[in-house]
């Protein structure tokens, strides 16, 4: 409830300030970079939506939802324990779902109509369940962390003074999602976005 509260709050300060808005939506393609031994693979299935309002030429801050599902195939092989041994293939996920509250630096290119580079950082929560399963069986652990993600991207207007364009960036996920069960004291992940942005400037 009070991180609802504080995303609210610095949604309707942002917005009564404005001197320009854009939303965006993207892809997030994501590679993890903790326990890579659980799962180590690149998450091709994610994406981001989110707001931004210019507080000043310079300034900007907005909110992010974004969700990711991370996966990895381990053939069959056999596993013992104590006195029993089963034999399976195992199907490994994580499901991620995030939200911040972000603010930018925008740097100005030129004079400003259609490169728009920025660099940021989001802060917030993430809830992530990681689930295992093998033959008939699953088994799961679902937790809530902090998460910061330090970001740096572009905006490019497809039209000197349009409001359609695209959008690309790169950014780094760290958050305190832990998991005993799957061997997970937090999780960080490197990600990069590409995908469209309706802007108002």
């Amino acid at each position: 409830m009070k991180m609802l509260t504080l995303i609210l709050l610095t949604f309707l300060s942002t917005s009564a300030f404005a001197q320009g808005q854009y939303f965006y939506l993207t892809l997030d393609f994501a590679k993890p970079l903790a326990n890579t031994e659980w799962i180590g693979d690149m998450a091709t299935r994610g994406a981001r939506v989110g707001y931004r309002s210019f507080i000043n030429d310079k300034i900007s801050a907005g909110l992010d939802l974004g969700w990711n599902t991370y996966d990895q195939y381990n053939p069959t092989e056999t596993r013992e324990t104590g006195n029993t041994a089963i034999t399976t293939d195992y199907f490994k996920y994580i499901y991620s779902y995030s939200a911040t509250v972000s603010g930018q630096y925008n740097f100005e290119v030129g004079e400003g109509d259609r490169f728009h580079p920025y660099a940021g950082l989001g802060l917030g929560a993430v809830n992530q369940q990681h689930a295992i399963y093998y033959n008939i069986y699953h088994d799961s652990e679902r937790s809530w962390g902090f998460l910061a993600r330090p970001e740096a991207g572009i905006l490019v207007r497809l039209s000197r003074y349009g409001s359609f364009g695209l959008m690309g960036a790169i950014h780094y996920d760290y958050s305190t999602n832990k998991s005993p069960k799957f061997n997970y004291g937090s999780f960080s992940a490197l990600g990069f976005q590409l995908g469209i942005v309706f802007i108002e400037l």
